[in-house]
């Protein structure tokens, strides 16, 4: 049963799942259809609601949970997900289910939820609540990573571009075409490790260690830590850029002496000029900045063990 973007009164069904209808290439209401038929079937009850704009995902979980849901379902990627966790960050009674079928489903794949629709709908019926963390920076939550410097144009360029190909092959073509017309910044980066002043490519801090699809940014990192890690990259020459590029599939950059990988439970970046700020794929502000860790701050099905 598909209802209207609006919640009027208080709801007594078990989950809500809000879909994207425009994800998996154009296949999101059809996959949430068939998840709510499987959770129905399983005996619980709910609804699917479905967004049609920048916002939706973060208004209508926030909705849901006045209205007294607490299981909450996200069918898209990350941009979905990056939204429906800035409604329940920082509150450990909702739970939140993941239909991993966007762009990128860098934080479904660090969870290990697979990408099949049929087997991620089972999670559903026959996961385990996880509780990881999740970063926080001004009034936005991230889930995966917070970037600056050429990666965050990257994750500019891939959301602005209306190219014929999609995942990881979209942030291939952003990363290529912003290596041309990118000047890095001076920046001055402070967390527990000390401090780092001088020019950055980007300095990335992740939760998880995959970004745009599959880049292993930093690769080590753990996902309920109660750490950052940070990859810190000097500049180097385009065809360094594209060797690391390639690297990055299996993290195989961490070896080049222009990167440095730090942890840390906080962070501050000052850039000059100021620079943009991208988390989870998406723009969340421009430096100077404070990433904070809020630890185990989100409750997630995964699959049982």
């Amino acid at each position: 049963m598909i209802m209207e973007n609006r919640i009027e009164t208080p709801i007594s069904e078990d989950f809500l799942l809000i879909a994207n209808p425009i994800s998996g290439k154009g296949n999101g209401k059809i996959i949430a259809e068939k998840a709510l038929e499987r959770l129905t079937s399983s005996g619980r009850s709910g609804r699917i609601t479905l967004t049609t704009r920048r916002g939706d995902a973060r208004r209508l979980a926030q909705e849901a949970i006045r209205n007294g849901c607490r299981w909450l379902i996200a069918c898209g990627g990350d941009g979905t997900v990056h939204e429906v966790v800035n409604a329940i960050a920082a509150r450990s009674e909702v739970l939140l289910g993941l239909i991993p079928c966007g762009r990128g489903n860098d934080f479904a794949r660090a969870l290990g939820i697979p990408k099949k629709t049929d087997r991620a709908i089972q999670v559903l019926l026959s996961g385990r609540p996880y509780q990881v963390d999740v970063g926080r920076i001004g009034d936005f939550y991230f889930d995966t990573i917070v970037t600056c410097g050429y990666d965050a144009e990257v994750s500019r360029r891939a959301s602005e571009s209306n190219v014929p190909f999609s995942g990881t092959a979209t942030y291939v073509y952003a990363a290529i075409a912003t290596l041309f017309s990118y000047n890095t910044p001076a920046a001055r980066i402070e967390g527990d490790f000390g401090v780092y002043e001088g020019d950055i490519l980007l300095a990335a801090t992740g939760i998880t260690p995959r970004y745009g699809g599959g880049f292993k940014i930093v690769p080590d990192a753990v996902i309920n830590d109660g750490l950052f890690d940070v990859c810190i990259i000097e500049p180097v020459s385009r065809l360094t850029v594209l060797s690391m590029l390639v690297k990055l599939f299996w993290g195989g950059h961490t070896s080049h002496p222009a990167v440095s990988i730090q942890r840390t439970k906080s962070l501050t970046i000052h850039t000059e000029p100021p620079t943009l700020l991208y988390a989870d794929g998406e723009q969340v502000g421009y430096t100077p900045a404070t990433v904070q860790l809020v630890e185990r701050g989100l409750t997630v099905l995964v699959p049982s063990a």
